[in-house]
């Protein structure tokens, strides 16, 4: 299993006891998250000291209430254990930061990201309407690939990111009871689906309400196959392969050990 996204540099976690376990749960590799300068810098960190960790490095939009440059996470982008740019995107959930400062910075880093020619990594809460003609403006550019991080939009959008060649990921929240997201998980075509846990965020079903790890991607792995009507060893190998397409810096690494 690849877990293609995760915050395993939280303070609540002892993140080189939790990645001790990788092989016994079945992980072959994990993508950790930077979402502002202090947490990119332990990604890299973190993805230096461990083989089956990989770093993204990006500037997520709530932290720009502080943030301001761009100038600390640069000289990571081409680090060969950094995989991609992000999270980075627009989040309308709360008042602050101000909208406009959050659109001006997204086409800052996307920018960025292209000259990088790093895959880039998409936040969207709350912001659909303005989510989806940036990404439309971009999209002839980004030949590095792209995902949309925990997708909880609708069928159409989620068909919209489709058509501009967009991956789209999902995360435990597809397992809870109430979630009746089959027909948007039936939506995204095998070569464009992916698996993750955003933990310590979004624990799956059965474990909801507690602390999430990388391991508990396979239950969001095991909802992808029920939904799509597959099993689950096909599920984890379609996704792992997924992630290693839209990351290709994993391949790259593990082609030198």
């Amino acid at each position: 299993m690849i877990d293609s996204h995760c915050h395993i540099t939280d303070s609540r976690y002892d993140s080189d006891e939790i990645v001790s376990s990788f092989e016994k749960d079945g992980l072959e590799a994990v993508v950790t998250i930077g979402y502002d300068t202090a947490s990119s810098h332990q990604a890299v960190s973190l993805a230096e000291k461990h083989e089956r960790v990989f770093a993204s490095v990006g500037i997520h939009p709530s932290e720009f209430t502080h943030e301001d440059g761009f100038d600390g996470i640069l000289p990571f982008l081409s680090h060969p254990k950094v995989v991609a740019y992000g999270e980075i995107g627009l989040d309308y959930h709360w008042d602050e930061p101000d909208r406009e400062i959050q659109k001006r910075k997204f086409h800052e880093q996307m920018e960025i990201a292209i000259s990088a020619r790093l895959p880039i990594i998409i936040h969207s809460r709350d912001c659909d309407g303005d989510m989806l003609p940036i990404l439309k403006y971009y999209a002839p550019r980004l030949t590095d690939g792209l995902v949309m991080h925990c997708f909880s939009s609708s069928e159409e959008l989620a068909k919209e990111f489709v058509k501009l060649g967009f991956y789209i990921s999902f995360a435990g929240p597809i397992t809870f009871k109430n979630a009746k997201k089959g027909d948007i998980i039936r939506a995204v075509p095998d070569e464009l689906l992916l698996a993750e846990t955003d933990c310590p965020y979004l624990t799956p079903m059965p474990y909801r309400g507690k602390l999430n790890y990388p391991s508990y991607v396979r239950y969001t792995i095991e909802k992808l196959a029920e939904e799509r009507g597959a099993d689950f060893e096909t599920m984890e190998a379609l996704t792992a392969k997924n992630a290693r397409t839209l990351f290709k810096k994993i391949t790259e690494y593990e082609g030198r050990k």
